[in-house]
């Protein structure tokens, strides 16, 4: 039975959101994620004629130029240096998910999915607190509305110090906006910090051991909502009181290098680069040494509500929680 899913990217300007789906096939196609690799899903770029399941015609015509698609873009771009949603709209991409292996029978009867995945800009839904944006109306109201149908939303937040950053009062109100919104679809929210290899910058051939390590990952994450004062918002739409179900994750679109093991980020170039062998041009170039990092988690969770080493809900959170309490007491 196929299932069409709309999950939609939210998130401040730069945070990482259009870098986590750029890089989402790739990470699929490596098992790059913390799913059991027996899992063994694929994801594929289809056109938006087979999504919305439109004529036969139609989708002949686009069955020759869909490696030329629109994601296709997205994909050079970020590897040509990093790309950035345009300010003046939403755009929407589209995949058929597929399961080949070991899940639960709840999972596997249900497939294959088709998935619609919304990405907005920054400026549009979480600006900066006090910012002016020339966004039009009509823009705003289309994302509202993508956001009102979709079955998930991933909030894709940067790893960075949340009590400076200018966007985190824009955001609460964003989620309450969620919470008190009665004609929403929602049914599964993933707070996903982006950069997660810049933690492990000094840790050389060591980087990797650290950052897949799930309890490393949990650590982490505890200690960066210490300071979200939005946490306990979302707890309004958790079920049973709001249907919703939260998990919280980690990423890295530019993950770590392959064989070496440290976070793949070339100092010797401008600005963001993957490392890459000189003199090496076009794709080969690029995925020689690249393995993209659990971008596929917040996707693939939106999708099949499956946990993976790498989703977190507040129950494991709050543990983490009593047991750091715990052991400063007993310190």
């Amino acid at each position: 039975m196929t299932e069409r899913v709309a999950i939609c990217l939210v998130g401040p300007k730069k945070g990482g959101k259009t870098s986590l789906l750029a890089s989402l096939t790739d990470c699929v196609a490596q098992s790059a994620f913390g799913y059991s690799p027996r899992l063994r899903p694929t994801l594929q770029p289809i056109t938006q004629a087979e999504f919305r399941a439109e004529t036969v015609e139609s989708r002949k015509a686009d069955f020759l130029t869909i490696e030329q698609g629109d994601y296709e873009r997205l994909k050079r771009d970020f590897a040509d240096g990093g790309v950035a949603t345009d300010t003046l709209d939403t755009y929407e991409y589209y995949f058929r998910l597929s399961v080949n292996g070991e899940a639960p029978p709840a999972v596997v009867t249900r497939g294959p999915w088709l998935l619609e995945i919304v990405d907005s800009a920054g400026e549009i839904a979480v600006p900066p607190d006090g910012a002016e944006v020339a966004i039009l109306n009509d823009v705003k109201a289309k994302l509202a509305g993508q956001m009102l149908m979709s079955e998930a939303i991933v909030m894709v937040l940067p790893m960075v110090r949340l009590e400076d950053s200018a966007w985190t009062g824009t955001l609460a109100r964003l989620i309450d906006r969620l919470a008190l919104a009665q004609d929403r679809k929602l049914r599964r929210l993933v707070v996903v910090f982006s950069q997660y290899e810049r933690l492990f910058t000094r840790l050389g051939p060591s980087a990797f051991t650290y950052a897949c390590d799930p309890d490393v990952a949990l650590h982490v994450l505890r200690k960066t909502l210490r300071a979200a004062q939005w946490m306990d918002r979302l707890r309004a739409l958790e079920a049973p009181r709001g249907n919703v179900s939260v998990r919280f994750t980690v990423c890295s679109a530019y993950g770590f290098t392959k064989r070496f093991q440290n976070p793949n980020i070339d100092p010797h170039q401008l600005g963001e680069r993957r490392f890459r062998r000189a003199g090496l041009e076009g794709a080969r170039a690029y995925a020689e040494y690249w393995r993209p990092f659990l971008t596929a988690e917040p996707v693939l969770y939106a999708a099949l509500g499956l946990d993976s080493a790498f989703t977190f809900s507040y129950e494991q959170l709050d543990a983490l929680a009593e047991e750091n309490a715990l052991t400063s007491i007993l310190a």
